[in-house]
């Protein structure tokens, strides 16, 4: 079990009792799928703290290791009322997940408990994806790849933006998906140039245009990403060169996957690729994120990171460059780290698409 592995890291790290906020590691430890709880981790028993709403639904769904309390006076009050009751002098916080009034509002209500710094564990756990979370994602990567082969088919001058949006969304609820990862980027013209453009409800595909598709979708809890840039009636010869590029990047940075790999050594790769064609100051964003419960994850795909990547890790791969005015590339896929390199998740052509 999940819980178990944690403790055991938890253990080692001398970081128990451990007070878990974020939501998406108490989906991933538990399988909760509300928007409200707390849960407090410890050596021998677990407690998941919520409201009302969510007690019989908790109760039913909740790890024998994990009790349920009801809050009834506020969260602090309740955490306080269950640490007095075990004789509990410290917690270690989850350090990401905590906002600084949720600190003060703990440190003012638990007097005479001490509140620890507890890094980011079960983060740090999640990198490394099992095959119950490796199946999910390629159902949802699978899904995305479809959903880009039906907007192909549903695009065409004279729709707007946010139609196609729309439709991406529509597509994503009829296959199964909870929602879309994110607010679906469709960018034309030269708004391509922005890499997180804000769809318009009215900007109309017009020919000519340079289309970036950036979208994904929730399947089973679990995230897709995908980006493609494809065009209408024809290609601007500068984007078409650009388009060569940023596809080079792209590949070697892929290739160059494997386990022990740095997140630092892939952006490197990409970077200087685009920086040999002249584009250097064009691409200004990270190579790529992690996926998985949250569409954006660990390990950050930065220059400068000496993070190493290990086998079970999903890693979105998306240089791009962008020339104001003009237009911009991007293309993202996907890609899981395996134990002799990789797999590419998202399986939609690379090739130039012209509708």
């Amino acid at each position: 079990m999940r819980i178990q592995k944690l403790v055991r890291a938890l253990k080692k790290a001398k970081k128990l009792p451990y007070l878990i906020s974020s939501i998406s590691n108490i989906f991933y430890l538990t399988g909760f799928k509300g928007s409200y709880g707390y849960l407090l981790v410890d050596e021998e028993n677990s407690f998941f703290i919520s409201d009302s709403r969510y007690e019989e639904y908790a109760i039913s769904i909740m790890p024998p290791s994990v009790s349920f309390v009801l809050q009834k006076n506020g969260f602090p009050d309740t955490l306080r009322h269950l640490l007095q009751s075990r004789k509990i002098k410290k917690i270690y916080l989850e350090e990401h997940s905590v906002t600084l009034s949720s600190y003060y509002s703990l440190k003012e209500n638990l007097k005479g408990i001490t509140l620890l710094r507890g890094g980011d564990e079960v983060n740090s756990i999640r990198v490394r994806k099992d095959r119950e979370e490796i199946a999910i994602l390629k159902k949802a990567a699978q899904i995305t790849d479809q959903c880009m082969e039906h907007l192909i088919n549903f695009i065409k001058p004279g729709i707007t933006e946010w139609a196609i949006a729309t439709e991406a969304e529509l597509f994503y609820r009829t296959h199964g998906c909870a929602k879309t990862s994110f607010p679906t980027i469709i960018a034309s013209g030269a708004g391509s140039s922005m890499p997180h453009y804000a769809t318009s409800m009215n900007k109309i595909i017009q020919p000519g245009d340079a289309l970036l598709i950036d979208m994904g979708c929730t399947y089973e809890g679990y995230n897709s990403d995908l980006t493609r840039t494809i065009f209408i009636g024809s290609v601007d010869e500068t984007i078409k060169k650009i388009y060569s590029i940023v596809l080079e990047a792209q590949i070697a940075a892929i290739d160059a996957i494997r386990p022990g790999v740095t997140a630092g050594k892939l952006d490197r790769i990409a970077r200087s690729i685009i920086a040999h064609h002249g584009f250097a100051d064009s691409f200004g964003h990270s190579l790529g994120h992690g996926v998985g419960i949250d569409v954006h994850e660990i390990p950050a795909l930065k220059s400068k990171s000496n993070v190493r990547l290990w086998d079970g890790t999903v890693v979105t791969v998306e240089p791009g460059i962008y020339i104001p005015g003009k237009g911009g590339v991007r293309i993202e896929d996907m890609v899981l780290v395996t134990e002799k390199g990789y797999e590419i998740l998202t399986k939609f052509t690379k090739e130039i698409v012209v509708i």
